[in-house]
């Protein structure tokens, strides 16, 4: 195993929007793991990054199955999420994993 480290990646700041209870939690969980010596963004940033690459690798195979009628396939549901208005958001019908 060698010594020398990959130098690391430039970051950025990304903003989304979640529940205000969600945003709080977050908050505690940051104090608490803070205060045990943890660092909460790195892990929120590497489990992130996995997340896109599961979306993109899932979008692939969604643009490269052509449906019944030849056309690129665009399913209104995939993997808990649905279509509204140009964006996925969980679907209204309260299915997945039961939370």
């Amino acid at each position: 195993m060698g010594v020398l480290k990959k130098k690391e990646e430039r970051t950025e700041t990304v903003t989304i929007r979640i529940a205000s209870s969600v945003k709080a939690e977050i908050d505690q969980l940051r104090e608490r793991a803070e205060a045990t010596g943890f660092d909460l963004n790195a892990t929120m940033s590497e489990s992130l990054t996995r997340l896109i690459r599961q979306v993109r690798e899932e979008l692939d195979g969604i643009a490269a199955a052509p449906n019944p009628r030849g056309n690129r396939a665009r399913a209104p549901h995939f993997n808990g999420l649905t279509r509204a208005a140009g964006e996925l958001s969980e679907p209204a019908s309260g299915g997945g994993n039961g939370g």
